[in-house]
């Protein structure tokens, strides 16, 4: 009697041949295409049917003589559960040389845009193109050959792209470890570690739980760092260019807090639009008027929740440790603030540090020359 091996995964599966994902209403998210099926340690991959009861069309070629599992690397059997292949590590299933394999590292040799989809991975991926604007990569390392531009990158441990980032202001990178870049421009950076930029950093945020490094320029924007900030090249654009360095409080607790300023916002422009809305329309009044306490309601609980999340923010300091390290320029106009103390630099210095003493941030020089 033959025996039907079931698989759990597209045993014919070609990222070269993906189709889009149809919604509830019948529209296609031409973003979604299920690039790969992942599997966690311990989920079934495969197992023994007979053919009448799979319900399946049956492909001669999954058809056996006897239960012999063409298991691979990655794969396993339990002695309790002799008809079940388990996958032994997290990542996906294919095939490889007529075996069932469990990979951990998922490459793609393309650009992440309208012929993947998204792709949201549980193990490591290895992109060898770009990240194109409006696309998302999730994965457990994330590593990105060429650049990323205004896309969401998410590493659940480090994150590192060669070709760098412009991000046109939409770019968003998050890593649970270490964040890796060539260079950022326009970008989002959170990391619950250290950040990493060989060459420049130009208008951007940065979340740094950590430490952030930069090898070149770090011009405009506004960064957060834990502990230090080394800028090797240049610090500032000049009074034209707002350029902030905030240390000592926890980056991620600060992130939060700017989530919730974002939504405070939108909630007063929404509480306003429906105030203007009862006074010109009768037909729609107890509609309106529900969002509008809903919006309220919203609006007072975000403040409390403010407040408990500076409670914490507040428990995070941590000023003594901070510096700010700059061998080479700092131009006129750089904001450095550490805890509360604020310094905003009203020349051109070089080779100096900042640091915290007695609530104020003061100014070092890193040779006898300067000190003199």
């Amino acid at each position: 009697m033959p025996f039907l091996l079931k698989h759990h995964f597209n045993p014919n599966w070609d990222p070269a041949k993906l189709t889009p994902e149809e919604q509830a209403d019948g529209s296609v998210d031409h973003t979604r295409l299920n690039f790969v099926q992942s599997f966690t340690a311990g989920d079934v991959i495969a197992e023994w049917v007979e053919p009448e009861a799979s319900g399946e069309d049956t492909e001669s070629r999954f058809l056996y003589d006897t239960k012999v599992f063409p298991a691979g690397k990655g794969t396993g059997i339990r002695k309790k559960c002799p008809d079940k292949l388990f996958a032994a590590v997290d990542g996906y299933a294919c095939y490889r040389d007529e075996k069932i394999v469990v990979r951990q590292t998922l490459t793609v040799r393309r650009d992440v845009d309208y012929h993947t989809g998204n792709i949201d991975f549980i193990a490591d991926i290895v992109l060898e193109g770009s990240v194109r604007s409006g696309f998302e990569i999730i994965g457990r390392t994330v590593s990105v050959r060429d650049q990323i531009e205004a896309a969401h990158v998410k590493a659940r441990q480090e994150l590192r792209c060669k070709g760098g980032v412009k991000g046109g202001g939409g770019a968003f990178l998050e890593s649970a470890r270490n964040m890796k870049l060539a260079y950022c421009e326009n970008g989002t950076l959170k990391s619950r570690r250290d950040i990493l930029i060989k060459g420049a950093l130009m208008h951007s945020d940065v979340f740094a739980d950590g430490r952030l490094a930069v090898g070149g320029r770090l011009t405009g924007g506004t960064v957060h760092a834990y502990e230090s900030v080394y800028v090797g090249g240049q610090l500032g654009g000049g009074l034209d260019t707002i350029t902030a360095v905030v240390l000592g409080y926890q980056p991620s607790l600060l992130y939060k807090d700017a989530e919730h300023n974002r939504r405070i916002k939108q909630l007063h422009a929404d509480i306003a639009s429906y105030e203007k809305a009862l006074n010109k329309n009768d037909e729609y009044r107890d509609e309106i008027r529900f969002l509008q306490e809903s919006a309220i309601k919203e609006l007072e609980l975000l403040k409390a929740l403010k407040v408990k999340l500076w409670d914490g923010i507040y428990a995070t300091e941590r000023l003594d440790r901070c510096k700010v390290i700059v061998p080479g320029v700092v131009k006129p106009g750089v904001e450095v603030s550490i805890g509360s103390a604020y310094l905003k630099v009203d020349d051109y210095l070089e080779n100096v540090y900042f640091y915290y003493e007695n609530d104020d941030v003061k100014i070092g020089y890193s040779t006898a020359k300067d000190r003199r």
